[in-house]
């Protein structure tokens, strides 16, 4: 017993318009597989210019980071001095505290 609507597989590959139905779906498969391959093909230029971009990328990170470690060394130096500075200024002034008076006693009698 055969359904009206689904004809038998005979008749099926007997009908033209099924076959030329199955052609276009193949003329389609194989249009859309070689779209494909021609992409894929790209793909070795696109990571090689990834590549180089990172390459790029990596320089401008290592001159970066000997700027930093000169800055670095340079606010170190600062610091150092900053602080011999201010070792100075505060000797200084406990030697004022404990000599002043002293020295004002005998300029201003």
């Amino acid at each position: 017993m055969t359904n009206s609507l689904r004809p038998s597989l005979n008749e099926a590959l007997s009908e033209p318009g099924r076959l030329a139905g199955l052609e276009q779906n193949m003329a389609i498969m194989e249009h859309r597989l070689t779209y494909m391959e021609t992409r894929h093909e790209s793909v070795p230029i696109r990571v090689s210019k990834l590549e180089q971009q990172f390459e790029h990328m990596s320089g401008q990170l290592s001159e970066l980071n000997v700027g930093q470690q000169k800055l670095t060394s340079v606010v170190s130096g600062i610091g150092t001095k900053i602080t011999w500075a201010l070792a100075v200024a505060s000797t200084l002034w406990a030697i004022l505290q404990m000599f002043g008076p002293v020295l004002l006693r005998v300029l201003f009698p």
